[in-house]
């Protein structure tokens, strides 16, 4: 108590919007114990080489750095970033109309944009409930170019996209060329509520 440090326990659902600075040992801890324990983590990725800050780490290598590095178990939720840069409109989506993300409350979801985005490698041996939910437009529908993927870990849920431009409000730093991609497409505020309430077990 008194330090000032937020613990996770107190939320549902942790958001992680394209991290650019590696995790420490006990963040990492931290992270996949609240996952197992219970609780929804939504994670955003971007494409390779998007390293804001330049100092080695952009959200591909910190998202692959939490999962291949840490003390609880290693690729906990069965997917690892790839270091791709991608850009392209797809409609390839999984076609189960049960699945609670893609055909949630706030909507059926049917297409997805990313502009500079990377792509997932599924593991079902790491994690028997990884699935992919939209691949690349000419992919198959298997364990690779998949760029959003969800999974349990211990009672936990994760959802995964893997470019920030479909969250994307159009602000940020003053000067910075941005786009509103939360609205460029309507199956992108869907997907992104449906995950999130499915995170929360709502």
């Amino acid at each position: 108590g008194g330090t000032g440090v937020q613990d996770l326990k107190n939320y549902d659902v942790y958001v992680v919007t394209e991290p650019n600075i590696r995790f420490t040992a006990a963040e990492k801890t931290a992270i996949l114990r609240f996952v197992q324990n219970g609780g929804g983590l939504f994670i955003i990725g971007n494409h390779n080489g998007a390293d804001r800050n330049n100092d080695g780490y952009d959200a591909v290598k910190v998202w692959n750095d939490l999962m291949s590095t840490n003390t609880v178990k290693t690729n906990p939720f069965g997917f690892t970033f790839n270091a791709v840069n991608i850009s392209e409109t797809t409609t390839n989506r999984l076609s189960a109309t049960t699945d609670p993300i893609l055909n949630g409350s706030q909507g059926v979801v049917s297409n997805l944009k990313f502009s500079a985005g990377s792509t997932l490698s599924l593991n079902t041996t790491a994690n028997t409930t990884v699935k992919g939910l939209i691949w690349r437009s000419t992919s198959t529908q298997g364990t690779t170019n998949v760029m959003c993927a969800s999974a349990t870990f211990g009672t936990g849920r994760v959802f995964a996209i893997c470019d920030s431009s479909p969250a994307d409000d159009g602000t940020g730093t003053p000067g910075d060329t941005l786009y509103p991609g939360w609205t460029e497409l309507v199956s992108h505020s869907r997907l992104h509520m449906n995950a999130s309430l499915w995170l929360a077990k709502l």
